[in-house]
């Protein structure tokens, strides 16, 4: 295992997590009658994100500030939420797909005493796709 490559890749999920938990709270703003689903997913993100901090702890990561990640999530939440609703939901289940691949990539590369947190990271991007499924009744 490279662990700089490892370690990379933890932290990165981790501003990812951070970002995305203000991206769906922003779509929840923005697309209201969905705000309860879009909320739900941000609680799911901000969970996972909390549980990445204890290997942030372990490999001694620094992450980029909070307000920095949130900002990046809310800026991309309003280049997206020009579509339709729909439509997003539809290109986010696709493009989730990739995110899963490589979480499980990650979970390849780590030591066994990392792999609950890290196929807990896998099974969180299953599960939005699971919730956004299910939202458009597909």
């Amino acid at each position: 295992m490279n662990n700089t490559q490892y370690t990379l890749l933890i932290l990165e999920a981790y501003e990812d997590e951070v970002a995305g938990g203000a991206y769906f709270d922003s779509l929840a703003r923005v697309y209201r009658e969905h705000s309860s689903f879009f909320k739900k997913c941000a609680a799911l993100e901000r969970t996972t994100a909390n549980r990445l901090i204890e290997l942030l702890r372990k490999y001694h990561l620094t992450p980029s500030a909070q307000i920095t990640l949130e900002e990046r999530g809310a800026l991309d939440a309003r280049i997206e939420a020009t579509s339709d609703w729909r439509v997003l939901m539809q290109q986010s289940i696709k493009s989730y797909a990739r995110y899963v691949a490589e979480f499980e990539a990650l979970e390849a590369m780590g030591p066994a005493e990392d792999q609950p947190i890290l196929a807990a990271l896998t099974a969180h991007e299953v599960k939005l796709i699971e919730w956004m499924r299910l939202e458009i009744g597909f």
